[in-house]
C-alpha cells in the first residue's frame, strides 16, 4: 500500500482492529506551537520510523501498524477525559499525532465517518486550543531580517489593507505562523462545528491570525465559510488561496468565486482592493476570469469604472487572453447600457495610454497591443456606427500621409508614429470584420495591414532599413 493512500477507506478497514498505543508519548505539553509538534513527532518517529522515512510504499507490517495507530488515536479523541484541569494539553498531543498521520486533509473526514458526534468538551477544547495558538503578528514580522523602514512599510500596508503590497508575505511568512496542531483543530471543527469556527473567524482582526485560518483548513472547506463570513480580510484571503491552488489539481470553487466577486463589487473599497491584486497580472488567474466576467455583468457602473482603472496596460498575449475571457462572458450577460459604459471607459484609458509612447523619450518599433483590446473592439462595434468607424480610419490615413510628408527629428520618432498608426488600426480592423459578420470579436496573434501600407518595396526601403525583417512588405 502507498503511504499517501493509507487513510483512504481506513474508517471501514479498522473494524475489529486492536489499537496500538505509542510508548514514547508519556509526557504533557506545556505549549501548543511548532515546538510541541516537533517534540511529539520526534518521539513518534523514533518509535515508528515509517511515519517519516520518505518511502512511497509501506513495508512488512507497517500498514497494519498505521491502522492500529489510527485506531488508538480515534479512541483517545472520543474518550478524552473531561475532568482534567487542562484537557487542552492532552488534546494537543493527540492533534500532534493526527498531524503526523494526516495526508491531504483526509484524516478528519475518516474520523467523522466513524463517529459524526464529537463530545462537547472536546469541541470546547479544540476552540480553546485555537485561541491559545493565536498568532502574534508583531513577532511574525520582526522575526524576519528586515530593515526598520521595511518593517514599518509592511505594518502600514497591513493596516491599510493594501493586499497587492502584502500579497507576497502571506506565503513567505507562512512557516512563522504555521501550527500543525492548530491546523488539526481547525480541520476538526470544519467537520464537527462549523458555526463555532465561524464565530472565531468573524471577530478576528489580526492579519496573520486571519491568514492562518485560510491556511489551517482544507481548501474546499474554506470557500463556504468565506461566502458566509462578514470578515472581509478572511473573505479575500480565502478566495486568494482557493484561486492560487486551483491550477494544482485541487478542486476549484467557481460558484463561490463568483458569489464573492459579486459581493466585493458592491463595496467600492473592497472592490478596489480585490482588483488591485487580480488585475495586476491577470495571467496569474485565468481560472477565475469566467466568474469575474459574470460578476461584472451584474455590477453597477461605478464598479465597471473601477475594473477598467485597475487594469495594468500590459501588452503580452498572456495578459490579453485572460482579460478577453472575462470580457467575453461580460459581453454575453450584461445589458447594452453597461456594456457601452465599460467599452467607453476602456477606450478612454487605451487612448490616453497611447501605446506607452506619449513621452518623446519612449519609442515604438513594432505593432503594439494592450490587455484591453477586446473592450476597445467592443467600443468600435457597439458605441460607433459604420460612418464613425470609417471617419476614424480616414483620420489615421491622413496622419499616415502627414507622416510621409514631414521631416522628423529622428528615425525613432518616425517609426513610433508609423507603428502607433498601425497599432491603432488593429482593433478597428477587427471591429470592421466583426460588423461584417466575418469573424467574432478576436484578439489573435496575427495583425491586419492598414490600407495606407501598400506593401511596396519602395515603402519598405523607406521605413524598414533598421529592421531585420520588414513589417508590411508584400511586393
Amino acid at each position: 500500500m502507498k503511504q499517501q493512500e493509507a487513510l483512504v477507506g481506513i474508517a471501514d478497514r479498522i473494524t475489529g482492529t486492536e489499537p496500538l498505543q505509542p510508548e514514547t508519548l508519556g509526557f504533557s505539553l506545556l505549549e501548543y506551537g511548532e515546538a510541541a509538534f516537533e517534540l511529539v513527532l520526534d518521539n513518534l518517529v523514533g518509535e515508528f520510523p515509517f511515519l517519516w522515512n520518505g518511502r512511497e510504499y509501506f513495508e512488512g507490517g507497517e500498514s497494519e501498524q498505521f491502522d492500529r495507530l489510527f485506531c488508538w488515536l480515534v479512541r483517545e479523541i472520543f474518550d478524552c477525559p473531561c475532568g482534567l484541569i487542562r484537557p487542552e494539553a492532552d488534546l494537543a498531543k493527540l492533534l500532534a499525532v493526527a498531524a503526523a498521520l494526516d495526508c491531504d486533509d483526509q484524516l478528519w473526514g475518516e474520523i467523522y465517518r466513524i463517529n459524526p458526534v464529537l463530545p462537547e468538551q472536546v469541541i470546547a477544547a479544540l476552540a480553546s486550543l485555537i485561541k491559545e495558538s493565536h498568532v502574534d503578528s508583531e513577532q511574525v514580522i520582526n522575526r524576519h531580517y528586515c530593515s526598520d523602514s521595511h518593517v514599518r512599510e509592511i505594518k502600514e500596508d497591513i493596516a491599510n489593507k493594501d493586499w497587492r503590497s502584502v500579497e507576497w508575505i502571506v506565503d513567505q511568512f507562512w512557516m512563522d505562523y504555521r501550527s500543525p496542531i492548530k491546523l488539526q483543530a481547525a480541520a476538526a471543527l470544519h467537520r464537527y462545528n462549523v458555526p463555532l469556527l465561524q464565530s472565531l473567524i468573524e471577530g478576528e482582526k489580526d492579519f496573520f491570525e486571519v491568514a492562518s485560518y485560510t491556511h489551517h483548513a482544507p481548501i474546499e472547506k474554506i470557500m463556504p465559510l468565506a461566502v458566509a463570513s462578514q470578515n472581509w480580510t478572511f473573505k479575500f484571503w480565502a478566495f486568494h488561496r482557493s484561486v492560487t491552488h486551483a491550477s494544482r489539481n485541487i478542486p476549484s470553487s467557481p460558484n463561490e468565486w463568483e458569489l464573492l466577486l459579486r459581493e466585493a463589487s458592491k463595496s467600492p473599497t473592497e472592490w478596489s482592493r480585490w482588483l488591485s491584486v487580480i488585475n495586476e497580472y491577470p495571467s496569474r488567474y485565468p481560472q477565475i476570469q469566467e466568474a469575474l466576467g459574470s460578476a461584472l455583468a451584474h455590477a453597477e457602473g461605478w464598479a465597471l469604472d473601477i475594473y477598467v482603472s485597475s487594469m495594468s496596460m500590459i501588452t503580452p498575449d498572456m495578459i490579453r487572453k485572460p482579460v478577453a475571457s472575462a470580457l467575453s462572458v461580460f459581453r454575453q450577460r450584461a445589458a447594452l447600457k453597461e456594456r457601452k459604459r465599460l467599452w467607453q471607459a476602456s477606450f478612454n484609458k487605451w487612448k490616453d495610454w497611447d501605446f506607452d509612447a506619449k513621452d518623446k523619450s519612449k519609442h515604438l518599433f513594432s505593432i503594439s497591443s494592450s490587455c484591453l483590446d477586446y473592450a476597445v473592439i467592443g467600443y468600435f462595434v457597439e458605441c460607433l456606427d459604420a460612418r464613425q468607424r470609417h471617419e476614424l480610419i480616414e483620420q489615421l490615413r491622413s496622419r499616415a500621409v502627414l507622416l510621409d510628408q514631414s521631416w522628423h527629428p529622428s528615425t525613432s520618432s518616425a517609426m513610433t508614429e508609423r507603428f502607433k498608426l498601425a497599432s491603432t488600426y488593429q482593433p478597428l480592423a477587427q471591429a470592421e470584420l466583426a460588423c461584417a459578420s466575418q469573424i467574432d470579436w478576436h484578439i489573435g496573434d496575427s495583425f491586419s495591414t492598414p490600407p495606407w501600407e501598400d506593401g511596396s518595396l519602395y515603402r519598405s526601403l523607406r521605413y524598414d532599413t533598421d529592421f531585420d525583417k520588414p513589417t508590411f512588405l508584400t511586393i
